[in-house]
């Protein structure tokens, strides 16, 4: 395979290393009694809580035993005769001599009422302490010795072990197993202790809290959404043939945010398009401790796999092709979904109502670049999903759009913040937010760990907390971080139209930001340092651990005022999440679909790398010292001592084809950090071959095909319009992207060098209205490039304007004043047919908007949805002519020719250019290569110079 190194290892990204699967698993309510809160958890919280069930404690029968089942094995009956006997014996005496009896003689009394309740007493969960009595008379009556059993072992009950009791009872001598938390939480007996005679209880112990309510307290049992992250390695693929027919494997890493743990994965894919996912041996996170959520207890359990199909749509808004037909809109659809689910029992929990085992239920929706085909491998590019709110997490004050990536502050209650869907807990995240409408210093964008929520009396877990305030570590659009309450100046003021770009570093423990911005009508391109360190997901925060940006001068992650740093070297994983925070009435923010992520470097790849160089500068070294001095020949060194290692030598070789076919280019990204590898991981290889720039080109909509060497001039960015135009020029395709760098800017900025110059890449709505103009034109640029169906209108009937107030038209595919004047209005009822529809586009906001010409006004752009608000629909789609003078046939001949996929355009345009490059070269280059493994091995052995040691001659 060639592929780099580097690439396998995640030290940079590319299209042949890593694809990534973005979704969730929901698991759905359990059909169960569930549990009360124990009584005894706060005392447990604290150390005090009951004593252990152990071999020789003394046990009574309890509020479950089952007569049916163990009679009367403990004697109560006998015990019950005896009392019966004792009160006999009393009255009697009393009738004898009623002159000797006494007040104090009621103590006896009250002691057999206190017997009494130590046997039968419906509510043993407090203690019970019990005064014995201190009165004396001539005639004691002695009392009859309890009921009391002695444990003699700890035993299972229904295959869960520890939840029964072995006990051998006093009065009848019989043993017998009784359940002590069995079943769902049932007690046949009580944890008790006896006065020396055995005839009185002096503490009863509260019952400890059981598998079932310790779970039901961490969430198990109600309805869960956990978001995940699946990464496949490709370069890992490889194919098997399982009863006659042919599948494909991948391994890969399931990231569960929620629980800070990263799980190996095996993906299977079928002949018929479904994709078995079987999860393995957990790679990081907690082992043995909060996994109650998924499995019911805190150990992680291996081995759970679900099948997933692919469906005709996507779910999720965010994912959606509006304003087009549903069966285009499907077509269209950058994205699949895929579907499964599965069910399993948990075997140490029950249902106390009839002592069965727990059924779980859940489903997995993951979602993936439509271009994938497991068949061709990595020689197609993955598409990244884009990243949106969590609707369940979110204040109440803060309302998420339609598509899930924007939130509008809708309540002057304060400070309110809303949370991502996709956590990290481990590798290198960068993301981009666009600041729509805010006051200075009312928007707060950073990382948080998610807040616990409450406790309901049932004593099961909340859905959410209020999220009213900020959390977590942030940035401040007033020039100031922010952590719990803490400042310190930092970075720029932004405003409304400018792009706050985030980078997470999990694993250097470093939050840093970027600033893509206008200022005084200059584009400003800034990287603006690291914010804050000792932000490790994993805690640590000893010297050398999770203290990326110490040599920064960053303020630590760890704690806000006056908060005191965990001991060196503790361990406490957890997860962060991009959080948003607004503060005033309608401010409004959103999150760009630019940004990447990185799986990062294992610390065992570190160290293996290490033990690697070491091996290769070992072996330049002579076993015998002697062969140098004489200065043998130098194929008698080699024999002797000097031998490459078998690997080095295969990556040389595999780095030389690379090279030699020179289909991808290394670059620094704008989400790398200001220095070479500071941040390992997202550094990337652009595809510089012309179909996948092709592929690339149309799935911006461009009419012409870019090939990385062109210049072209810029002249949007980021949902603005330059006052002066920068030119650019294009490296190549990665994930589907057409990456570009900027190479000169009319302005007096030093934007080039302080991160401007850095590798990122273009969305539709940076391309619309000549946004880029080619100053270099070449012979690809001669074949037009077929539309994709998404940007045209491929319906019949066109567009109909539906809401109240009409269709308000703009001059720009911006909704921003600064650069879109409002033209007019169309009004309600208005049929706009498929050949006044120019083009179709969604903004940098998210907005889908429709390119059209109304005759009475003039051409602009139009919306599908009200911005903000309700989102009320303006238009319909009509998938048929409704106006009866356009024939079918003159339809059809305005609907222009589309393609459905971006690669389908780019193969249509690579015939072409092939017959093309044909006809006009003429001669044909050849390039010098090694073409097999064993001649480049013995031409390496050929490479030491004779009369010189290997390491003088290197």
């Amino acid at each position: 395979s060639k592929q780099s190194w580097e690439g396998c290892e995640g030290w940079i990204c590319s299209d042949k290393s890593w694809e990534i699967w973005t979704g969730a698993v929901e698991y759905f309510q359990v059909e169960w009694a569930p549990p009360s809160r124990s009584a005894v958890r706060s005392l447990m919280d604290a150390g005090e809580g009951p004593p252990m069930l152990r071999e020789g404690c003394s046990v009574l029968r309890g509020v479950d035993w089952d007569e049916d089942s163990f009679g009367d094995d403990d004697g109560r009956k006998v015990f019950e005769a005896k009392k019966i006997k004792r009160e006999e014996a009393k009255k009697e005496q009393e009738d004898q001599d009623p002159v000797s009896s006494s007040p104090q003689d009621d103590s006896s009394d009250k002691q057999s009422i206190i017997d009494d309740a130590a046997i039968g007493d419906d509510d043993p969960t407090t203690d019970t302490p019990v005064v014995e009595s201190s009165s004396k008379k001539k005639k004691k009556i002695p009392l009859p010795k309890l009921p009391v059993g002695r444990v003699i072992s700890i035993e299972p009950w229904n295959g869960i072990p520890g939840v029964a009791r072995r006990v051998r009872w006093d009065v009848t001598g019989k043993e017998g197993i009784y359940r002590y938390g069995g079943d769902g939480g049932r007690y046949d007996i009580v944890h008790i202790e006896v006065n020396e005679k055995g005839t009185r209880v002096t503490k009863r112990h509260p019952h400890s809290e059981t598998a079932e309510q310790c779970s039901a307290r961490h969430g198990f049992g109600t309805r869960k959404v956990y978001n995940i992250i699946l990464r496949l390695r490709m370069m890992e693929y490889r194919a098997e043939e399982v009863d006659g027919e042919l599948e494909h494997l991948c391994e890969g890493i399931i990231e569960w945010p929620d629980f800070g743990a990263g799980i190996a994965a095996t993906c299977r894919f079928h002949e018929d398009g479904a994709v078995s996912v079987t999860e393995g041996k957990l790679i990081y996170g907690p082992k043995d401790s909060g996994w109650e959520g998924r499995f019911g207890g805190p150990s992680y359990v291996p081995g759970t796999t679900i099948v997933l199909s692919p469906t005709n749509h996507v779910s999720s808004p965010s994912l959606k092709e509006d304003g087009l037909s549903e069966k285009i809109s499907n077509d269209s659809c950058q994205f699949e979904e895929l579907l499964g689910s599965t069910s399993f029992t948990v075997n140490h929990l029950r249902n106390r109502e009839n002592g069965e085992k727990i059924r779980v239920a859940c489903e997995m929706r993951l979602v993936r670049g439509k271009e994938v085909n497991p068949k061709m491998g990595a020689e197609k590019s993955s598409i990244l999903p884009p990243i949106s709110f969590d609707r369940d997490y979110h204040s109440s004050s803060l309302q998420i759009s339609r598509d899930g990536r924007t939130v509008t502050c809708t309540s002057a209650e304060g400070r309110s913040s809303a949370f991502l869907s996709t956590g990290f807990s481990k590798g290198i995240h960068y993301f981009e937010v666009k600041i729509e409408q805010a006051d200075v210093g009312s928007v707060f964008i950073g990382v948080a760990e998610k807040p616990k929520a409450g406790t309901s009396s049932g004593g099961s877990l909340e859905s959410r907390p209020r999220l009213k305030g900020w959390y977590g570590l942030g940035f401040v659009n007033f020039r100031a971080t922010y952590n719990e309450g803490s400042e310190r100046v930092y970075g720029s003021h932004c405003h409304a139209g400018d792009t706050i770009g985030v980078l997470l570093d999990c694993d250097a423990g470093r939050l840093s930001y970027f600033f893509d911005g206008v200022k005084y009508g200059e584009h400003i391109l800034n990287d603006l340092g690291c914010a804050f360190e000792n932000i490790s997901p994993f805690g640590f925060n000893a010297d050398g651990c999770g203290g990326g940006g110490a040599s920064q001068g960053a303020p630590s992650g760890e704690g806000g005022r006056g908060s005191r740093h965990p001991a060196n070297g503790s361990v406490r994983p957890k997860s962060l999440w991009p959080v948003i925070g607004l503060r005033h009435l309608c401010d409004r923010v959103t999150i760009s679909k630019k940004w990447m992520t990185s799986y990062g470097i294992e610390g065992s790849t570190m160290l293996r790398n290490a033990i690697r160089v070491d091996e290769v500068l070992r072996s330049y070294q002579y076993d015998n010292c002697e062969s140098k001095k004489l200065h043998k020949s130098h194929e008698l060194a080699v024999k002797e001592g000097y031998s490459i290692p078998d690997w080095f030598i295969k990556e040389s070789f595999t780095e030389l084809k690379i090279w030699v076919e020179g289909k991808m280019v290394r670059t620094t990204t704008r989400a790398a950090g200001p220095a070479d590898y500071s941040t390992f991981g997202l550094h990337i290889d652009v595809d510089t071959t012309p179909l996948e720039c092709a592929a690339a080109c149309a799935s911006l909509g461009l009419e012409c095909v870019l090939l990385p060497g062109d210049i072209v001039s810029v002249k949007r960015s980021a949902g603005r319009i330059l006052e002066l135009a920068e030119e650019a020029e294009v490296l190549g395709a990665f994930q589907g992207k057409l990456w570009y760098k900027l190479v000169s800017q009319k302005s007096e900025g030093g934007s080039l060098t302080e991160g401007g110059g850095r590798a990122w890449f273009w969305d539709e709505s940076e391309v619309v209205d000549r946004g880029l103009q080619l100053k270099n034109p070449s012979l690809a640029n001669k074949i037009a490039l077929s539309p994709l169906n998404r940007f045209k209108c491929s319906t019949k009937g066109g567009i109909r304007v539906t809401y109240s107030s009409g269709a308000v038209l703009r001059s720009d595919v911006e909704i921003n004043e600064e650069i879109s004047s409002n033209i007019g209005i169309i009004p309600e009822g208005t049929i706009i047919p498929c050949r006044d529809i120019i083009e179709r586009r969604v903004n940098s906001c998210g907005v889908v908007r429709f390119h059209v010409l109304y005759e009475p006004v003039g051409t602009g752009w139009i919306s599908l949805y009200i911005r903000g608000g309700d989102e009320e629909r303006v238009l319909e789609i009509l998938e048929t002519a409704l106006d009866v003078a356009v024939e079918n046939k003159d339809v059809d001949e305005m609907i222009v020719k589309t393609c459905s996929s971006p690669h389908q355009s780019a193969q249509i345009w690579l015939k072409e250019y092939t017959k093309l490059i044909a006809t006009e070269s003429k001669e044909t280059s050849k390039i010098f290569m090694v073409e097999k493994f064993e001649e480049f091995q013995a031409l390496l052995a050929k490479g030491v110079i004779e009369g010189l040691s290997p390491l003088e001659s290197d």
